[in-house]
């Protein structure tokens, strides 16, 4: 008898690292899902009715960017981008995934100021600040950045929107809006099938 309650507890200590692997490994798939996407969700009906211009850019993204760095040759590649509510429907949630950074961008419509508000954060950066207008069928999302130039404000424009693509270009001003040059990417959006 006490050879079979040893052999027993043996065998019982022997599996419960076992099961806790288990059940550690299934808390997990519950934390981390496999698919690093996001349900799509639905804008909420009760949110500013502004939230709707921003309809446009939900669900999944094939892009292709072309892009030129500084003093260099522009180059082309190709990205994903999950964008989806959140926030109970009142939070347009962009994520973009790149063989050179990935990140997050929030926006939601602040009826008060009238104007989208926004916060981005990539690889390696801090937040940055952003607000956005939906004017004559484009969307226009601001920022204030930096470089070894100065200080300049940052204009990313969607524009030629439909219901399977669009297009975004990047431009700069020096001169706080006032003028526009070409900044360093312009992008094609075609909806993943």
């Amino acid at each position: 008898m006490m050879k079979f309650l040893a052999r027993s507890i043996s065998i019982v200590l022997f599996a419960l690292p076992l099961l806790a692997v288990q059940a550690n490994a299934q808390d997990q798939a519950i934390l981390y899902q496999p698919d690093p996407d996001s349900p799509i969700g639905e804008r909420n009906p009760k949110a500013p009715p502004e939230t709707a211009q921003f309809d446009f850019v939900i669900g999944d993204w094939d892009i292709d960017i072309t892009y030129t760095p500084a003093g260099g040759k522009p180059f082309s590649y190709k990205a994903k981008w999950h964008n989806h509510w959140v926030v109970d429907g009142h939070v347009v949630m962009q994520e973009w995934r790149g063989p050179y950074s990935t990140g997050a961008e929030f926006r939601f419509f602040d009826p008060q100021k009238k104007r989208w508000i926004g916060q981005n954060v990539y690889t390696g950066a801090k937040w940055q600040e952003t607000s956005a207008e939906f004017v004559d069928g484009k969307m226009y999302i601001y920022s204030s950045q930096s470089d070894a130039d100065g200080d300049f404000l940052a204009r990313e424009t969607y524009y030629e929107i439909g219901p399977d693509s669009f297009k975004l270009k990047a431009e700069v001003s020096r001169d706080n809006g006032k003028s526009w040059q070409a900044g360093k990417y312009t992008l094609v959006a075609t909806r993943s099938l």
